[in-house]
């Protein structure tokens, strides 16, 4: 598989808003100046230079590949941390100078008969959430798609809605949220995400998929041994972690 050269971009922020009430994830639509069109894959990532000494910090592209005038970010904001006090305090219309297409986490040049499973947690969602769109809106994809995504509670969750939409328009695609604390209400699948993948393919198993997996580093670890023991083929598992 062939990646574009790395190389700077300048851009500017042309909206920003947050995804949940509590403002916990910050959504950043930029526009590309010069140069004014980016090649990239579905998965891959930028580097933004956070402050004038020079710092970076990295961010997927949630926007897919056929948008090559822009890109948009999703980030979540941690307290202290430089990248997101970047992005929350910048106006729209602020310069952003970043480095880009990064990263080689993308859906792989495998067996096109592998069904494709993605176990995701929290912002781990970005780079996932291009690869689907990709896949299905512009690739066409026919096989069958398993997304799997956990969140703490019901204050955390966005996109839900686009999911579900991309579900009624692709029977081949199905979304299972998993919720680590839900409410009284919340009936689909709680727990960790590593609990719902046994409920699931505990019987059925894994043969003949393939899976990407992202999200914190413990998921990660977790789930990349989980997934053999389900009967996936330890070499079709491409693992991103977030910290």
């Amino acid at each position: 598989m062939e990646f574009a050269k790395a190389q700077k971009y300048s851009a500017r922020v042309s909206d920003k808003y947050y995804l949940t009430d509590n403002e916990k994830f910050l959504y950043v639509k930029c526009e590309l100046v010069l140069p004014d069109r980016i090649e990239y894959q579905a998965g891959q990532y930028v580097s933004i230079k956070v402050n004038e000494v020079g710092e970076r910090r990295s961010y997927s592209i949630v926007s897919t590949p056929d948008d090559n005038h822009g890109f948009h970010l999703l980030a979540e904001m941690v307290e202290g941390g430089k990248g997101s006090a970047f992005l929350k305090n910048i106006q729209i219309g602020g310069a952003v100078e970043i480095l880009a297409p990064l990263g080689r986490f993308v859906v792989a040049d495998a067996q096109a008969s592998n069904k494709l499973l993605f176990v995701v947690t929290g912002s781990g969602i970005a780079p996932i959430y291009a690869m689907i769109n990709d896949l299905l809106l512009n690739k066409r994809e026919t096989r069958q798609i398993r997304l799997h995504w956990g969140l703490k509670n019901e204050a955390n969750m966005f996109w839900f809605d686009n999911f579900e939409r991309l579900m009624e328009s692709y029977p081949n695609f199905v979304f299972d949220p998993v919720l680590s604390q839900p409410g009284e209400d919340w009936d689909l699948c709680s727990g960790h995400v590593q609990d719902c993948l046994k409920r699931d393919f505990g019987s059925a198993g894994l043969k003949g998929w393939e899976g990407y997996v992202c999200g914190n580093p413990t998921m990660v670890e977790e789930v990349s041994v989980l997934l053999p023991q389900l009967g996936m083929d330890s070499t079709l598992i491409y693992r991103e972690k977030f910290t």
